[in-house]
């Protein structure tokens, strides 16, 4: 799964996630697969959500760049928007549209448990 990942072209990744709904439960099941291999691998602490080891389309990404780039889990206010510029054009090119605020409890069901 991991070399297909990260060999899948980002074009042909958009083809195939062409609305938010599509890209949220891709992301979400992203984001839960590497918090289990992760903690399996490594174990994890706060430090784990922060290095970029989840590889996806010839990109490295964190967990944290999936939680607030991606799925926008904390949307940003109208003042920190004018840094997005910084963002990877991948990350700009994958990332849902509209934040939903139902999608924190699918991600940190899994989370809380892994740092208790």
């Amino acid at each position: 799964m991991r070399r297909e990942l990260y060999f899948i072209r980002a074009n042909r990744l958009n083809k195939y996630l062409y609305n938010d709904e599509l890209k949220k439960t891709f992301w979400i099941n992203i984001y839960n697969a590497y918090l289990l291999l992760l903690e399996e691998e490594r174990g994890l602490d706060k430090n784990s959500f922060k290095v970029k080891r989840v590889r996806i389309g010839y990109n490295h990404i964190s967990l944290n760049d999936i939680e607030n780039k991606i799925i926008k889990v904390n949307p940003i206010n109208d003042y920190l928007k004018m840094f997005s510029f910084f963002k990877s054009p991948f990350i700009k090119q994958v990332a849902i549209e509209k934040p939903d605020k139902t999608i924190k409890d699918q991600l940190y069901k899994n989370r809380n448990k892994s740092l208790i």
